[in-house]
């Protein structure tokens, strides 16, 4: 590992530096005391990426939770566009999953990467295919800490993701890196039903008009389906609808979603500039995406400062080329080996209509499905239990099939691939480390607590 550094303003321009630590301008917020909380949320690391043809490495800040139990499997989890792996909507999901309280329980080794250019994650330098970049880059990240085969797992509802990220960036791990991704949990995919004269529309037909379990539907599939259709129906014919800048799929971040997606670097300027813009902006999707949550105001605070403080116009640029990026992906060929995937859906998908876990069939090899009540909200804070069950189920459907997860407890990090001579050693308190070049690629930085 290498020298250890605590996240602080050290490499922030001078006036936003300036500004985070002004008295007067904090009111009841302090953010050093926000900052010791981030600092202990959990293990904290940064390596340096390369990925072929690109000249300049990209650091990726990541959290390494490693539960202590000795069968534990590493589980890469996807943190929801835009939200960065330090997000106090995602802390309530990493001790059920690290230490479950129930023994029989299967524990997993987390590693939550923030998606570049999110966070302490560094952009990517170009704007080609940013997911594809992103998921070759948490491929390498899992190998370079020892881990030949691993699950994955998004965090948020692929359909109600911008541009459908969440959904994408976890299904491309599956696709693009099977041979080390041995299965994905996806939650709300998007897929469309069967078309017209396919063999699966002749299933979903014959499932439909009998109103029966066959072919992977369920009663609850057709009730949750009609459900969805009334709510449509009516917003159509009451003449209901959402005003320009308060675009249902883009969750409450309103302009950014129908205007300043064209012109990404504008938008952010303006967003760089105003912190209380970013907070209405962000209050806005929070509400939204849950009218009723239960965030304080600091935890509200910590998630603009999280998207302020890098600046967010690398976030908008990726959600910008994700958007072209997606059109591309929809009309690629699909491999010939399927994905392996759980599925969790909802029956509640407000008017955007219910997804039948048979349709995600079409294009997925699916071992567990998981149908939850409800809307997904803030589903990694406010219901994170239903996560949690949906990786479990994946995670033994995979058991199941493939002995290759049944792997023996890692006793350290695996840093590079030694071939790298460390500058010095030395001794931090009780622990020992290897201080190397801080850019050298195949490093893993620690961030110390």
């Amino acid at each position: 590992m290498v020298r250890y550094i605590t996240l602080n303003f050290s490499s922030l321009p001078e006036s936003k530096a300036h500004l985070a630590n002004d008295d007067s301008r904090q009111e009841h917020y302090n953010w050093r005391t926000r900052e010791n909380t981030l600092n202990s949320t959990a293990p904290q690391f940064r390596t340096a990426i390369s990925l072929p043809d690109t000249p300049h490495p990209v650091r990726i800040h990541f959290l390494h939770i490693k539960s202590p139990h000795s069968h534990a499997i590493p589980l890469l989890f996807l943190p929801s566009f835009p939200i960065p792996n330090l997000s106090p909507l995602l802390a309530p999901l990493y001790k059920p999953l690290t230490e479950p309280d129930d023994s029989l329980s299967q524990p997993f080794h987390l590693i939550v990467p923030s998606l570049p250019g999110l966070g302490f994650s560094d952009a990517l330098k170009s704007d080609e295919k940013l997911l594809e970049q992103t998921a070759e880059i948490f491929d390498i990240l899992m190998r370079r800490l020892g881990y030949e085969f691993y699950l994955t797992s998004s965090t948020g509802s692929g359909r109600a993701s911008p541009a459908g990220i969440d959904y994408h960036l976890a299904r491309l791990m599956g696709e693009k890196h099977s041979s080390s991704c041995l299965g994905t949990h996806l939650l709300e995919p998007r897929v469309d039903k069967p078309k017209l004269g396919s063999w699966a529309w002749t299933k979903f037909t014959v499932a439909k008009f009998f109103h029966a379990s066959l072919f992977g539907y369920t009663a609850s599939d057709f009730h949750a389906l009609r459900e969805s259709e009334t709510t449509v129906a009516r917003q159509e014919t009451s003449g209901e609808r959402l005003p320009l800048l308060a675009n249902r799929k883009s969750i409450g971040f309103g302009v950014v979603g129908t205007l300043g997606l064209r012109e990404p670097n504008t938008i952010s300027y303006a967003l760089c500039d105003s912190p209380v813009g970013l907070l209405s902006l962000v209050c806005s999707a929070l509400r939204r995406a849950s009218p009723q949550h239960t965030l304080n105001s600091e935890e509200i605070i910590d998630i603009t400062q999280m998207a302020w403080l890098p600046g967010p116009e690398a976030g908008l640029r990726f959600w910008s080329c994700a958007v072209e990026e997606v059109k591309n992906l929809k009309l690629e060929r699909r491999p010939k080996k399927k994905a392996k995937v759980a599925v969790t859906v909802f029956d509640d998908g407000d008017g955007d209509g219910y997804v039948c876990p048979a349709w995600v069939g079409q294009k997925f090899d699916v071992l567990a499905t998981q149908r939850v009540e409800g809307k997904p909200g803030l589903l990694s804070y406010e219901r994170s239990d239903v996560i949690v069950t949906g990786v479990r189920n994946l995670a033994t459907a995979v058991q199941a099939i493939d002995g290759r997860l049944n792997l023996a407890d890692l006793d350290k990090v695996v840093v590079g691939n030694g071939s790298q001579t460390p500058i010095r050693t030395a001794v931090a308190g009780e622990e020992s480390f290897v201080e190397w070049e801080e850019d050298s690629p195949n490093t893993v930085v620690a961030i110390s607590r």
